[in-house]
C-alpha cells in the first residue's frame, strides 16, 4: 500500500480510538482510557502522521486521559486573553485561544 494511503487508515483508527476512550471515561474506566490513548499516540508516531491540534486538545499529556469537562477537568475563560484554561486533575493545564462570534465596534 502507499504511504498516503496508511496514514489515511491510521487517522481513520486514531479517531476511533480516542472516541473510545471519551466513552470509556465516561463509564468510569480510566485504565482502558488510558489504553486507547496509548495507542492512538502509538499509531501516530509509528505511521509519522502529526496529529491536528484539534485532535491533540481532546486529552491529556500528562496523565493520558481524554479532557472532559465536568469529569476530569475544569474549563476557565480569560475574557481579556481570549483564552480558555482546561485544568486537568493531574495538575496540568493546557490554553486555547478562542475568537469572539460578536466583535464590539466602538
Amino acid at each position: 500500500m502507499q504511504k498516503q494511503n496508511l496514514r489515511e487508515i491510521a487517522m481513520e483508527r486514531i479517531g476511533i480510538l480516542l472516541d473510545l476512550a471519551a466513552e470509556a471515561l465516561r463509564n468510569g474506566e480510566e485504565k482502558y482510557a488510558r489504553r486507547y490513548v496509548f495507542l492512538a499516540r502509538k499509531l501516530s508516531t509509528r505511521y509519522n502522521c502529526r496529529l491536528p491540534p484539534a485532535i491533540r486538545a481532546k486529552f491529556c499529556k500528562g496523565c493520558g486521559l481524554p479532557l472532559l469537562p465536568g469529569k476530569n477537568c475544569r474549563v476557565r475563560l480569560r475574557k481579556r486573553q481570549r483564552k480558555a484554561e482546561y485544568l486537568c486533575l493531574c495538575g496540568r493545564r493546557r490554553l486555547f485561544k478562542y475568537s469572539c462570534a460578536k466583535t464590539l465596534s466602538r
